[in-house]
């Protein structure tokens, strides 16, 4: 599992100096270091702008933040910047003077012109939007002298409704990233009722649809256990304090499950529950089966006999012999012969979850 960076998005012109600071201290003291901003929207002169973002990013320099600055050759020009040496001399010093340690180019330009981009002699990291299988378009800008330490893949976030990346869409465009063994980013949308971005239009900023009326910490957990991402990003602020803290949780053990436990199971099985469970190597349609459980000395006596749902967990009783005390998850409805104890079930936000444990996979379940 790749280790994954924590990150946050501040948008000064709609929060006060106050906010924005008080904010970056909070995401700083829980381990967040990615910080993104955005200029698309942004509608003032080049010399308010500077003083502005320059502020906020001494600040977020000082507290260990790299940052991130979501632009594009509209807005750059409109700054007196050229981002392309087919029409000149690069020259990105607007960016070193806002503070910006990449550029996230919202529209993407020929992968010459951003291969030429990545060689900038201000040494500003250029991040290219990863929504996109159409060719190989990062390995033909790689093949064009790109510099690899200089590009990052980052996803969109889509703040309309219905709009975010199917799964399976977000895989084939990731895989790209990491067969080229570049960063890559995604974010995550803060449930907080007051949190925005940038833009009228806000259902929200995640960039998987599937995201969108999750808990944060569960969306983040998802990123984190499908393995393809470097930084998990908030697209909106201000997120919480109880939110950033659940998802740096979630992003540190993502494979912790909640589980609300079925009144008046005994202690000895919630004992079982709450060991280091591994998924076992053999793979199964209907449930997720464990190794260390069986270990557990002890007569597991029938409870809860009924019928099965996807995300129950699972015990087997005396009546399946040798299987007893086995713990498992279920991955479908089932028919309870009454050998089965029904002890629990995992949150419903996080059944999303169950197909992300692989075989041999350590998890474990936080009840409730």
């Amino acid at each position: 599992m790749r280790e994954t960076r924590l990150g946050i998005s501040i948008y000064p012109e709609r929060a006060t100096e106050e906010q924005c600071d008080g904010y970056l201290r909070l995401a700083a003291g829980l381990g967040y270091r990615v910080l993104f901003v955005a200029l698309l929207g942004v509608r003032d002169a080049r010399e308010e702008v500077v003083a502005r973002y320059a502020r906020l990013t001494t600040l977020a320099h000082e507290l260990g933040f790299e940052v991130c600055c979501d632009v594009n050759p509209g807005v750059l020009a409109r700054f007196g910047v050229n981002c392309s040496v087919l029409r000149g001399k690069l020259d990105l010093r607007f960016l070193r003077e806002i503070g910006a340690d990449a550029m996230r180019l919202d529209t993407g330009l020929s992968e010459l012109e951003e291969a030429f981009l990545t060689r900038n002699a201000e040494g500003v990291s250029v991040c290219l939007n990863a929504a996109t299988t159409a060719h190989d378009h990062v390995g033909a800008m790689l093949a064009s002298g790109g510099d690899p330490a200089h590009v990052v893949g980052c996803h969109n976030y889509y703040p309309h409704r219905y709009t975010g990346l199917s799964l399976d869409y977000f895989l084939r465009c990731s895989r790209i990233w990491n067969d080229h063994g570049l960063r890559l980013q995604a974010f995550v949308s803060s449930r907080e009722p007051g949190a925005r971005g940038p833009w009228p239009v806000d259902d929200g900023l995640p960039t998987l649809e599937m995201h969108r009326d999750l808990p944060a910490r569960v969306q983040a957990a998802h990123l984190a256990l499908l393995g393809c991402v470097d930084d998990v990003i908030f697209g909106n602020c201000f997120a919480s304090e109880e939110e950033l803290a659940a998802v740096a949780r979630a992003v540190a053990h993502p494979a912790e499950l909640t589980v609300h436990v079925e009144p008046g199971l005994p202690e000895s099985e919630r004992g079982r529950l709450r060991m280091r469970l591994s998924r076992r190597p053999e793979v199964c349609d209907h449930m997720i089966r464990t190794v260390e459980s069986r270990m557990v000395p002890g007569e597991v006596a029938p409870f809860n006999c009924v019928d099965i749902k996807r995300g129950d967990v699972l015990v087997d009783n005396v009546g399946y012999g040798h299987y007893s005390g086995e713990v498992q998850i279920a991955l479908m409805p089932m028919e309870n012969s009454g050998r089965t104890n029904v002890v629990g079930y995992v949150d419903p936000a996080e059944l999303c979850l169950l197909e992300c444990l692989t075989p041999g996979q350590l998890f474990s379940l936080r009840l409730e």
